[in-house]
């Protein structure tokens, strides 16, 4: 609770700093207020689709650019699987399959520029901090290399929930899309790449218990995603921030 409450104190303060510069620099005159959705895919391990859903505040300041922060949710659906000669689905002699599933809030400020004249098209770049919400570990690892039973041959499955991590770093960038809906609504469409720096799971750290030379070091793939929302502009959809 004591990190939440800092990082959402460091939030404000930034968000807090940034408006009055904008308030002072003369043209940044324009507030955004969004919600959005979609899903993504992780780029290696991918297990299923993880859904995400947030809302965004953004000011504009001088020369096209924007200060503010998204609360945002996120899901993580990994499986990986590393086997005895490359084979797969437990069909190896020995190997470890980790199923994991976990969601996060996370709580990120927000630099966003818009590329183009008409301020349709913006680039962005989020840095923040996640907090657990739910998940679970899952870690299967069997050795059947010796033929008959006996001593040196093994197979379990062991649950490892406690190893997820309960707060992440998360560095995203992306693009996003404005396109005129009214006088003040914006419909917005995102391709956001989130990456964690460090794994999102304990269970492969070289000094874990149930470790084996197939366990994974970490998981902490790229994750894509593309996004629709909508999104309240503080001027008209014909007047944002030059």
């Amino acid at each position: 609770m004591k990190r939440i409450l800092l990082v959402a104190f460091w939030s404000f303060w930034t968000l807090n700093a940034f408006s009055q510069e904008a308030a002072d620099g003369g043209d940044g005159n324009n507030t955004l207020f969004g919600l959005y959705a979609g899903a993504g895919c992780a780029s290696s391990n991918n297990y299923n689709v993880g859904p995400s859903a947030g809302f965004e505040f953004l000011k504009g300041i001088p020369n096209r650019t924007f200060i503010g922060a998204d609360l945002f949710y996120q899901t993580f659906s990994l499986r990986y699987d590393n086997e005895e000669n490359a084979s797969r689905n437990g069909n190896g002699n020995a190997g470890a399959i980790l199923k994991h599933l976990s969601s996060y809030i996370f709580v990120t400020p927000k630099f966003e520029y818009s590329l183009d004249r008409k301020q349709q098209i913006h680039g962005y770049v989020t840095i923040g901090a996640g907090f657990k919400m739910s998940g679970f570990d899952t870690l299967r690892k069997w050795d059947h290399s010796y033929g008959n039973p006996g001593i040196n041959n093994y197979d379990s499955t062991i649950d490892l929930t406690k190893n997820i991590n309960s707060m992440l770093l998360r560095v995203g960038v992306g693009l996003k899309e404005y396109l005129p809906l009214g006088k003040h609504w914006l419909f917005t469409f995102t391709e956001d790449f989130g990456f964690l720096p460090k794994s999102i799971t304990k269970t492969g750290d070289y000094d874990a218990p149930a470790r084996t030379q197939y366990s994974p070091h970490k998981l902490n793939p790229c994750y894509i995603s593309v996004q629709i929302g909508i999104c309240h502009s503080k001027n008209t959809t014909n007047k944002q921030v030059k």
